[in-house]
């Protein structure tokens, strides 16, 4: 059971390694990006590449908002 208690926290540590490197309001272009790419790509009949990217905003959302949640003392 312990071992599985470390493994996690190592994941969760690498995890904030990575992403204190990354300001928060890239989170939030990277969406608005990725929502924008998805409208292109809908406007040029590449119907299904824009529904791919169309369902990565909410990812990069939730990668910033669990960042903010568990990390608020580095905002």
């Amino acid at each position: 059971m312990t071992d599985t208690r470390e493994a996690t926290q190592n994941v969760q540590e690498q995890y904030f390694r990575i992403t204190d490197e990354v300001p928060e309001e890239i989170w939030y272009w990277a969406a608005l990006g990725s929502i924008v790419a998805s409208a292109i790509l809908f406007i040029s009949n590449k119907r299904d590449w824009s529904i791919f990217v169309g369902q990565w905003p909410p990812t990069f959302l939730l990668f910033g908002l669990f960042h903010k949640i568990l990390r608020p003392h580095t905002h």
